[in-house]
């Protein structure tokens, strides 16, 4: 009999769990790359606590745009994007290399112009950004990707200062690949594992992985595996707490081995719980103290509206 059991995120976000086991998986996927064996891994724990940071990025649509002439007119958005890292050294933690970027996105392959706005003393400019497509949709998939190409460089960046650097989202922008980055992935998606092994995912235990999986992308080959981060209350899927990693193809297997045996041992001290924040436990708190501050750093939002209302007035007079 089919049991009703509730999703772990709060109701304003996307569902953290979005496998559907009827699919085929989304691209080849080679299970036997680490053990012939398809069953749960415990590493020890490392004998020192390692170099970490952690890096992510938050984004607001600060105003829609509509950008039109005689023969067209475009969709855009003005909107702002902060990316930062919270570095994790021993028990010490604090946030740095915090910046702030904001855009003029418009659709359809025009390109916008570079919009001023100011604040008291402060000038706000949203610098233009082009995307192909001329569909509501696209100005924000194009903000998404400007702040993930900032994610993926400073996470290439901070790899040579640390031991490992979990990344929040995959690795699709990342450059090099030859640092210890691992894409930390919040919610289930894709079903990169057939029916049985996906059976795995739900026996987990807290500090247990998967073996590792080889995603053979033909782009971008990359190493996965999920691991449980904490045990959800019964009313909540089996699948709570779980989370899925990668790292990049071009890396050895033993380095691999390695980083993925770290983050099952080390990141469940770092799940979070649903009384600190509604995506608990796989938003993890050097994650979200980071999105905290960053969201500060992008400023007051109706103050920016106001600010980006009063210039189209004084352009349009």
């Amino acid at each position: 009999m089919a049991r009703l059991r509730l999703d772990p995120f709060a109701a304003d976000y996307d569902p953290a769990i979005q496998i559907d086991e009827g699919d085929e998986p989304a691209a080849s996927v080679d299970t036997r790359v680490e053990q012939e064996a398809w069953e749960a891994v415990r590493p020890s724990p490392p004998s020192a606590i390692p170099r970490m940071f952690f890096v992510d990025g938050v984004r607001r649509v600060e105003h829609r745009l509509l950008l039109e002439d005689d023969r067209q007119q475009a969709y855009g958005l003005l909107g702002s994007f902060g990316v930062g890292a919270t570095r994790v050294d021993g028990k010490a933690a604090r946030i740095t290399h915090e910046a702030v970027g904001r855009l003029c996105v418009v659709a359809g392959g025009v390109l916008g112009p570079a919009v001023e706005s100011r604040i008291g003393d402060s000038a706000l400019v949203f610098e233009p950004r082009v995307v192909p497509e001329n569909t509501p949709l696209a100005p924000i998939e194009g903000l998404q990707s400007a702040m993930r190409e900032d994610e993926a460089r400073l996470a290439d960046t901070l790899s040579s200062q640390a031991d490992l650097v979990l990344l929040d989202g995959p690795l699709t922008f990342l450059a090099s690949g030859r640092g210890p980055v691992v894409g930390f992935v919040k919610r289930l998606m894709r079903p990169y594992l057939a029916a049985p092994a996906l059976g795995l995912l739900r026996r987990l235990a807290v500090g247990e992985r998967t073996p590792l999986f080889l995603i053979e992308d033909a782009r971008a080959p990359r190493y996965s595996w999920y691991q449980r981060l904490a045990q959800g209350r019964r009313i909540e899927s089996a699948l709570t707490g779980v989370v899925r990693l990668e790292a990049s193809g071009s890396l050895a297997l033993a380095a691999v081995r390695t980083l993925a045996d770290a983050c099952a041992s080390l990141l469940p001290r770092y799940a979070s719980d649903s009384a600190h924040d509604p995506r608990a436990p796989h938003n993890l708190y050097p994650i979200g103290g980071l999105e905290t501050r960053l969201r500060r750093l992008l400023g007051d939002p109706l103050l920016i509206r106001r600010a980006i209302e009063a210039s189209l007035h004084e352009e349009a007079a």
